[in-house]
C-alpha cells in the first residue's frame, strides 16, 4: 500500500478513527495496530506476512533465552539465532540471485562455462528494515544496554508498526518500546505532523515523481543521446529525487507516527549542506547510517587500534552499506567511494571537516562535497557498470547547445535546491496553530490531500525508490 493514494488515505483515516476509539484501551489499541500493520503490508503481497511473523517470534524468544542467561555459550547461541534468521532471509531473498550470477561470471573468466538460469526471488518489501531493527534488539539485549520485553503483542507491534515499516526510519527497540510503555496515546505534535505529512507527500508526488519521469529516467535510459549540460542536469535531478522520495517517505512516516502517539527521530537533515561526507552521513538517512555505526563500525573495533585498522573498518561499514542497499557492483562502488571518501578525509588534514573556514571556504566544501555525492548517486542510479561509464562520458558532451529540459523541470530544480538552503523552521508558528484543529478533522484534511495529489499529481503514483532496497 502506497502512502500517496486514495486506497492508504481511506486506511490512514480508518486507523486514526480507531486510534482515537481506543485510547483508553491500551491491549485493545496495540492489537487493533499490530492488525492494521498487518494489512497495510499484506495489501502488497499477503504471503510475505510470515516473513514478519518468523522473525518477530525468533528475535522475541532470542531475547529472552540471552537475557536470561549468565553462560556466555548460551547468550552466543541465542544471538546467533536472531543473526542467523535475519541474515539468513536477506541472504535468500535479496542476495542469492547477485551471489549466483557472480560465481558463474567467475567461473566463466576461469574457462568454465556452467548454464544457471534466473533464481526469479521476489525481493519481499521492507525487509532490509524491519530484519535491521529486530537484530539491534537482540544485540543490544547481548551487550546488556536493553532488557527484553515479555509482551509479544508490545514486540509485534514494533516490528510491524506500519508508518515506517518498509522504509524507514530504522528505529531502535529502546526508544520504540519505552513509548509503548505509557499508556497515554494522545496525539503528539499535530502541527508538525501535518507539516511533516503535507511537505512529505510534496517531495514524493511532487519533487521525486516528476523529476525522475520528465527528466532522470530518459538520460539514464539513453545517456549518449543526452548533451552534457542535460546529463549533468539529470545528475543533480537523481540527487533531489532520491532525497524527496526518500525523506518524503521518512516525513510522512514521522508526521504518522506522531498523531498516533509516538516520536521518531529525524531522518534526514538538509544532506546536501554537508561540509564533509562525515557530515553528509550525520545528514542523510540518519537511521542507517547511526546504525551501522553502532552495531558495524563500533563492532568491527571503530577508530581503536590504529590508522590501518581505522580505515579497514571505514571501508568494510560503507561496502556492507552498499551491499545493504542493493545486490550489485553499482552499489558496492557507490559504498567504495563514501568508503575511500571519509578514509581520505580522516587521515588527510587538510581534507578534515574545518569548524571556521569562513562563508567562501564553507561554500567550496559544500560544492565539492555535493559534487563527490552526485558521483557516487551515478552508480547508484545506473543499471549496470556499464551504464554508469556511459553517463560518466555523457557528462564530456556538447556543452554549447542550451539543454532540452522544460522550464517546469527548472523550476523544480530549483525548489529542490532551495529545500537545502532554506532555514528550517519558518513556519512552525503556522502549523502549531493547525495542530490545535481536532484530530478528527485533521484525519480528514491530510485525507483530502492525497486526494488532491492522487487525482492531479503525475499519472499513477511510482513506489518508493527505497522499497527496492
Amino acid at each position: 500500500m502506497l502512502f500517496p493514494t486514495i486506497t492508504f488515505a481511506v486506511f490512514l483515516s480508518l486507523v486514526l478513527l480507531a486510534h482515537t476509539v481506543l485510547l483508553q484501551r491500551p491491549r485493545a489499541w496495540k492489537a487493533t495496530m499490530v492488525a492494521a500493520s498487518a494489512v497495510f503490508y499484506g495489501w502488497w503481497d499477503w504471503r510475505f506476512l510470515s516473513l514478519i511473523w518468523i522473525s518477530t517470534i525468533v528475535d522475541f524468544m532470542a531475547g529472552r533465552v540471552i537475557h536470561a542467561s549468565d553462560n556466555r555459550r548460551v547468550r552466543c547461541l541465542g544471538l546467533a539465532a536472531s543473526l542467523l534468521t535475519n541474515l539468513g532471509m536477506l541472504a535468500i531473498f535479496k542476495y542469492a540471485g547477485f551471489f549466483v550470477d557472480s560465481f558463474v561470471d567467475l567461473l566463466a573468466r576461469l574457462g568454465f562455462h556452467v548454464s544457471a538460469g534466473p533464481l526469479r526471488i521476489i525481493l519481499p518489501v521492507g525487509i532490509s528494515f524491519y530484519t535491521f531493527q529486530t537484530m539491534s534488539y537482540s544485540i543490544d539485549i547481548y551487550r546488556r544496554v536493553l532488557a527484553p520485553t515479555n509482551k509479544l503483542l508490545d514486540f509485534a507491534l514494533f516490528v510491524g508498526f506500519f508508518p515506517q515499516l518498509v522504509a524507514g526510519p530504522i528505529v531502535r527497540a529502546r526508544d520504540f518500546l519505552t513509548q509503548l510503555a505509557t499508556e497515554d496515546r494522545s496525539p503528539l505534535e499535530t502541527g508538525r505532523a501535518g507539516r511533516l505529512i503535507v511537505g512529505g507527500l510534496f517531495k514524493k508526488v511532487i519533487l521525486a515523481d516528476v523529476l525522475g519521469a520528465e527528466l532522470v529516467d530518459g538520460v539514464f535510459a539513453n545517456p549518449g543521446g543526452a548533451t552534457g549540460l542535460e546529463t549533468l542536469l539529470a545528475v543533480y535531478g537523481y540527487a533531489l529525487q532520491i532525497y524527496g522520495d526518500f525523506s518524503g517517505y521518512s516525513d510522512i512516516a514521522i508526521g504518522i507516527a506522531l498523531l498516533l502517539g509516538f516520536r521518531f527521530p529525524d531522518n534526514f537533515n538538509q544532506p546536501y549542506r554537508a561540509l564533509s561526507l562525515q557530515d553528509f552521513w550525520r545528514r542523510w538517512h540518519i537511521s542507517l547510517s547511526s546504525w551501522l555505526r553502532d552495531y558495524l563500525y563500533i563492532g568491527l573495533g571503530g577508530n581503536q587500534g590504529g590508522r590501518a585498522r581505522t580505515a579497514r573498518n571505514l571501508l568494510v561499514t560503507m561496502l556492507l552499506g552498499g551491499l545493504w542497499h542493493g545486490a550489485g557492483w553499482t552499489f558496492i562502488l557507490w559504498g567504495a567511494i563514501h568508503g575511500v571518501g571519509l578514509v581520505i578525509e580522516r587521515f588527510v588534514p587538510l581534507l578534515a571537516p574545518a569548524r571556521h573556514t569562513g562563508k567562501l571556504g564553507q561554500l567550496i566544501r559544500r560544492v565539492a562535497v555535493f559534487h563527490v555525492v552526485c558521483a557516487g548517486w551515478i552508480f547508484f542510479r545506473a543499471v549496470d557498470l556499464p551504464r554508469a561509464l556511459e553517463v560518466f562520458g555523457s557528462l564530456g558532451g556538447s556543452w554549447t547547445s542550451a539543454p532540452s529540459v522544460d522550464r517546469g523541470v527548472l523550476a523544480l530544480l530549483t525548489i529542490g535546491a532551495m529545500t537545502q538552503v532554506w532555514p528550517r523552521g519558518r513556519f512552525d508558528g503556522l502549523w502549531e496553530r493547525a495542530g490545535q484543529i481536532p484530530v478528527v478533522l485533521q484525519a480528514a484534511l491530510v485525507a483530502t490531500v492525497f486526494v488532491i495529489l492522487n487525482v492531479f499529481g503525475p499519472d499513477g503514483v511510482a513506489p518508493f525508490l527505497y522499497f527496492a532496497f
